[in-house]
């Protein structure tokens, strides 16, 4: 697919030859060199397919690239095209995303394929308007696929590149907040070089991600030494400002390990819910600061499922952390006393043998109580 590089309608006026970018010739030129000898050889760079660029760009967010490289290649073997993944089923989609986290990338992801091919004739659109439109793509996604996949003059910021502006031109402020967020971009789009944006902005993230690092910045190795603002006042680790990060909050949680004729009771969230939506994990309550777990689950699964358990013995105890959640559970072996399983409060309730749970995707929290206490 051969497109011209275009600059965005929409530009601001002042983005462009506004001298907010002193040196960016030199810029420009340094870094692109750098790159072009010491970029590392990642699957997604070998392509200028919308959709395996878009694909990638999803599962990077929050997710380091020696973990994604792996999840990229089984994806794309699973669902090759924008058509494939929006014709697949949702548990297909959320299994193959399973042990990447932060869920609802996922199920965006196909929401959006299912768009592009109702709306878009099955091809991502090449606009950034186009493309923002799309659910779960942001500015940050919509530049990156339009400047690396399209070749258009488009700026792409993200973590890595905030760190880079705000070290190389020695910028105070919270970059998530303006006006540092505005003049971070308007810095991008007036520092992109004609026809290369692609270029320079995965330039800009391999540099943050492989040099200037977060707390260990390798200056000796950068190309942009010699214009680095932050470098020559010997203030490095002072940019970017941000805010305190706060504290987690802690989230207390009793888990039903449920048996009965050789199977496990498995409740699937509903599409609705706060966490996990559409996952399959094992029946849960939240517990107050001075409820008894034994107590609370018996009743949260009969309120949940109908069915009356005897609670037995505490099987684990885990930790696990979601955002800003800091999750402890206990799971108890429970027996079945009395009822029928119901989806009175989930999307739906299963028994499972122990070789079929690993079947249906589930939040890493849950899959580990799945392996620990079904081990011999």
């Amino acid at each position: 697919m051969t497109t011209a590089a275009h600059t965005s309608p929409n530009a601001p006026p002042e983005a462009l030859g506004s001298g907010l970018a002193p040196g960016a010739d030199r810029i420009r030129r340094d870094l692109l060199d750098w790159y072009g000898k010491q970029r590392r050889s990642l699957p997604w760079r070998d392509t200028r397919d919308p959709y395996c660029i878009w694909v990638s760009e999803v599962m990077l967010q929050q997710t380091q690239v020696a973990t994604v490289i792996a999840f990229y290649e089984r994806w794309l073997r699973r669902f090759p095209d924008v058509a494939a993944l929006a014709g697949a089923e949702t548990e297909d989609v959320l299994r193959a995303w399973e042990g990447l986290g932060y869920y609802s990338r996922a199920r965006n992801l196909q929401r959006a394929a299912r768009e592009v091919v109702s709306r878009h004739g099955g091809c991502l659109p090449a606009s950034v308007e186009a493309l923002l439109a799309l659910p779960g793509i942001g500015r940050y996604s919509a530049g990156a696929i339009a400047s690396i996949a399209y070749g258009a003059d488009e700026p792409a910021i993200d973590g890595n590149i905030v760190r880079v502006l705000t070290r190389l031109f020695a910028l105070p402020g919270d970059p998530k907040r303006a006006p540092l967020s505005r003049r971070l971009w308007l810095l991008a789009r007036e520092l992109l070089p004609s026809g290369r944006a692609g270029d320079f902005n995965q330039a800009l993230m391999e540099l943050g991600a492989t040099v200037c690092t977060p707390r260990s910045p390798r200056c000796a190795s950068c190309p942009l030494q010699g214009q680095c603002a932050a470098l020559r006042a010997d203030r490095v680790l002072d940019y970017p400002e941000s805010a305190p990060r706060p504290t987690p909050t802690l989230e207390r949680r009793a888990v039903a390990w449920v048996k009965k004729n050789g199977r496990v009771l498995a409740v699937r969230a509903p599409a609705g819910a706060a966490r996990w939506a559409g996952m399959w994990q094992f029946p849960d309550i939240e517990l107050g600061a001075q409820q008894a777990p034994k107590t609370a689950l018996a009743k949260g699964i009969e309120r949940g499922t109908g069915l009356r358990v005897l609670v037995g013995e505490r099987l684990l105890a885990l930790r696990h952390q979601v955002t800003r959640f800091r999750i402890e559970l206990e799971v108890f072996d429970c027996a079945v006393s009395d009822g029928r399983a119901r989806a009175l409060a989930y999307d739906e309730v299963r028994w499972l043998r122990e070789g079929e749970l690993g079947t249906v995707p589930m939040p890493a929290a849950h899959r580990k109580i799945a392996r620990s206490a079904a081990a011999p």
